[in-house]
């Protein structure tokens, strides 16, 4: 009855950056009473594959230490080739005997080998007609699993749960945001390597596509083009001011990078599902959410309201973790990670 409050993390572990939660409250009133962030070298993370395992293992490790944090358990997700989300249709039956049927359905839509991957699924639709069903249907390579899980117990921490950073990020935005529930929702994760859409309607996932323009696409444009290092360039992306630099080039290449965004976007749309292919929200998350001029350029370009996701919207801050001008800016780094809070409370 006494004892300590139970808590939450969500633990992100991006190309660039590691980033983590640590919430209280969940299911109930969740509030957010820690956060850490941590560099990775380049290189280290390689879509979505740990090419540096020691390194990782030290940051994390490193950063929970530095941050203070008590809790082992930790809910994470994974992305990139090792992960296959895709839409398929079944014939219509009982969830119970779709999970008996799921694999060999699977075995006809996934590139792995059936008895390497870990499988899971959610009926979408029940009543599709022609006695049929729609099901988003889930798959991760056993071994991406396996290391993933090995990589956290050598850093000393304990998964309890797996989930997929697209739906994570969702997560986060219906704890969030109150939308129409009939609305195609366009979730847009900008990370450092990947570009990541996840398509929601009646808090449904209808479809997600990886894109390759991403922020590491944007900052190697600035250091080639203005001579900046690493460093500077995300500085600069972030909308901070930079001595020296040449600021209508630098909004050249912002607009440069919108538009190869808008195009990568734009291709992903006519395999969206009939009805879909009109977004009519967007929302922004990760790191290169916050490069200059990409709202307005998205927004123009689809006639459809853009806007950066706040993920402490409806969930409360520790008034001593941010400063209130601080917020706006890691705010969508922190996005995936609070839905795997959020998830790992649940």
């Amino acid at each position: 009855m006494f004892g300590k409050k139970k808590t939450a993390v969500g633990l992100d572990i991006g190309s660039s950056l590691i980033k983590f939660i640590e919430m209280e409250g969940v299911g109930k009133t969740p509030r957010v009473i820690n956060y850490g962030l941590s560099p990775l070298l380049p290189d280290a993370i390689v879509d979505g594959e740990i090419m540096d395992r020691e390194v990782v293992v030290d940051g994390l490790s490193s950063l929970f230490e530095m941050r203070g944090v008590k809790t082992k358990e930790v809910a994470t997700a994974l992305s990139g080739r090792g992960v296959i989300v895709k839409k398929i249709t079944m014939e219509r039956m009982k969830e119970s005997e779709a999970r008996e049927q799921i694999r060999w359905e699977a075995e006809q839509h996934i590139p792995f080998d059936i008895n390497d991957v870990n499988i899971d699924f959610e009926i979408l639709d029940p009543n599709k007609g022609e006695g049929q069903m729609d099901v988003l249907l889930v798959a991760a390579k056993s071994e991406v699993v396996n290391t993933r899980v090995a990589l956290l117990q050598e850093a000393g921490l304990t998964p309890i749960a797996m989930d997929v950073a697209a739906f994570a990020v969702q997560n986060a935005f219906e704890a969030n945001v109150d939308v129409e529930l009939k609305d195609v929702i366009a979730l847009i994760d900008v990370g450092a390597e990947v570009t990541n859409i996840n398509f929601v309607s009646e808090k449904k996932s209808h479809f997600i596509r990886d894109i390759s323009t991403a922020g590491n696409d944007c900052s190697q444009r600035i250091q080639k083009t203005l001579g900046l290092s690493r460093e500077q360039a995300l500085e600069v992306m972030r909308g901070e001011k930079a001595e020296g630099v040449d600021d209508e080039a630098l909004t050249t290449i912002f607009s440069s990078f919108s538009e190869d965004l808008s195009v990568g976007i734009e291709r992903v749309l006519p395999y969206l599902p009939e009805g879909m292919e009109r977004m009519n929200r967007v929302f922004l998350s990760g790191g290169g959410a916050t490069i200059p001029g990409l709202v307005s350029s998205l927004q123009e370009r689809f006639g459809a309201p853009v806007e950066i996701l706040n993920p402490f919207m409806k969930i409360q801050l520790d008034p001593s973790l941010f400063r209130e001008e601080e917020v706006t800016q890691m705010a969508p780094l922190l996005t995936q990670a609070v839905g795997l809070a959020l998830r790992g409370g649940s």
